[in-house]
């Protein structure tokens, strides 16, 4: 294969123990108010155990420095979580978990961190509204203000620790001080903002009307320059501006048809290079299994998602694409994914 492959985000499971308005990802039974169909509807069954580990082993000896980002639905509801990531710790992988860190799933982050030796990378979503704190009488503040402390109790257990904060119209307002504060505990942020489904083959948003989506306004500019001239613990801090404001509130375009340097392995082990869009051209039959056995399967992929994206595709806010291509391009290296020169002091 003439192309590398970065950063490679796992969709382990496609179940959630939540159902936030934005997200059209998880599989979830009761879910039935969705407007679209959602590719969940026609996966039959999960990847085994040895399916994640086998692709990861392969992804290993094609590139040793790619980075893994373990998505759901929700990921700790994966009962094999600990050995996908003893495997992990063991072959030296970098990755991360992205959880929803609720109370509800921290039974399941104990069980976790009681058959790991260590979690090298995990990533907690963080809402932006923490303005009154502790002291607020609003139950949301305080669900959020709990869910911040979650987040900064495991320090001391966790390697990498990243907040995942989702921006929206509603709560862009809040952002910089909880970037402050999470780089005051000594934690980095990954931002990103709501995305819109444009039709009905983006898989991953659950967004149509556009009533949330942040748009490039002055106001919005101010507040990511304030979080850029303060130098505050995000990813992608070198371009924030130029590549996040750029694509508001929906319009980055990918161009996946040059090449490779980001993929998407789905619940069933099916591949795509798009996190948003599966398409109807897509073939069904690269998986985790041949994508680095079979000759040419690569560019085949490349090939009909290329037409898939020409056909649907009216622009997202794929954050991890962004980054993918700023080290394919030199721009940072894999290393900053994992922050390890600011865990070194360097």
């Amino acid at each position: 294969m003439k192309d590398k492959i970065h950063i490679a985000s796992w969709l382990l499971t496609r179940k959630c123990n939540l159902q936030c308005s934005y997200c059209g990802i998880s599989r979830n039974p009761r879910a039935s108010s969705r407007i679209y169909p959602r590719l969940s509807d026609y996966i039959a069954e999960e990847m085994k155990t040895e399916t994640v580990i086998s692709g990861l082993y392969d992804m290993k000896k094609h590139n040793p420095d790619m980075f893994h980002i373990f998505y759901g639905g929700e990921p700790l509801l994966r009962k094999d979580l600990y050995k996908i990531i003893n495997f992990c710790n063991d072959s030296n992988i970098h990755y991360t978990i992205i959880t929803n860190n609720t109370e509800e799933v921290q039974p399941l982050l104990n069980k976790l961190f009681d058959k790991v030796e260590y979690v090298s990378g995990l990533t907690s979503s963080v809402d932006p509204l923490l303005y009154d704190k502790a002291y607020s009488t609003d139950d949301r503040v305080k669900k959020t203000y709990a869910g911040f402390k979650r987040l900064v109790g495991l320090k001391n257990k966790v390697k990498d620790l990243v907040a995942e904060i989702t921006v929206s119209k509603d709560n862009i307002q809040y952002l910089y001080q909880l970037v402050k504060d999470l780089t005051k505990e000594g934690i980095s942020s990954d931002i990103t903002f709501v995305d819109v489904a444009k039709n009905e083959f983006y898989d991953f948003s659950n967004v149509i009307d556009g009533n949330q989506l942040v748009f490039p306004t002055d106001e919005v500019h101010d507040i990511l320059m304030k979080i850029y001239d303060d130098k505050l613990n995000v990813h992608l801090h070198r371009n924030f501006i130029e590549n996040v404001f750029g694509i508001l509130p929906a319009k980055l375009d990918c161009k996946l048809e040059e090449g490779i340097h980001n993929i998407t392995i789905d619940a069933d082990g099916t591949v795509r290079l798009c996190l948003r869009i599966r398409g109807t051209e897509t073939p069904r039959n690269i998986n985790i299994h041949n994508m680095f056995i079979e000759k040419d399967l690569i560019e085949t992929l490349i090939h009909y998602q290329a037409i898939d994206k020409h056909t649907y595709c009216l622009g997202c806010n794929w954050t991890c694409i962004i980054m993918s291509q700023m080290i394919r391009d030199s721009l940072i290296i894999s290393e900053e994914l994992i922050h390890k020169k600011v865990r070194q002091g360097e």
